[in-house]
């Protein structure tokens, strides 16, 4: 597979982690209604909804910030190993959080699962394709 698929499924994963955590950093969880068949219904003077928003605001800044760092990456991803490796873990470990939230409560509405199984599946595949394209960067003559 080659550089160049990559960097356009890095693109779309940084676009949808920059238009996603920026719309829930902005919205809070409050933005979970938006777009939902079913509006999410909470108490904003419930001290457990400001403890959710809070923390969930927080996460939404770490995806946006992500996806800023995918996006960074994109024109020279072969040369950002470590950094592209890091930031597919930080998507793995959403999955891992949602993963762990699934164990404890009821099965969430919607996209939630498969949120999930993306977040669990797509960053391991991303950092070996990015490996492998990286090892045949450095494989390559340099040209004179």
């Amino acid at each position: 597979m080659s550089r160049r698929v990559l960097q356009v499924l890095v693109g779309i994963s940084a676009l949808q982690s920059i238009l996603g955590g920026g719309l829930y950093l902005w919205l809070g969880v409050a933005g979970l209604s938006v777009g939902g068949v079913a509006p999410l219904e909470f108490d904003a003077s419930d001290p457990a909804w400001s403890r959710a928003d809070y923390m969930f605001r927080a996460i939404a800044g770490i995806w946006l910030v992500l996806g800023l760092m995918f996006a960074y990456m994109i024109r020279a991803i072969e040369k950002h190993t470590a950094w592209f490796t890091l930031a597919c873990s930080g998507i793995f470990a959403m999955g891992v959080g949602r993963y762990l939230s699934s164990m404890s409560f009821p099965a969430a509405p919607e996209n939630s699962t498969g949120a999930m199984i993306a977040e669990l599946m797509i960053p391991p595949i991303y950092v070996v394709w990015q490996r492998r394209v990286a090892r045949g960067f450095s494989e390559q003559p340099a040209n004179e």
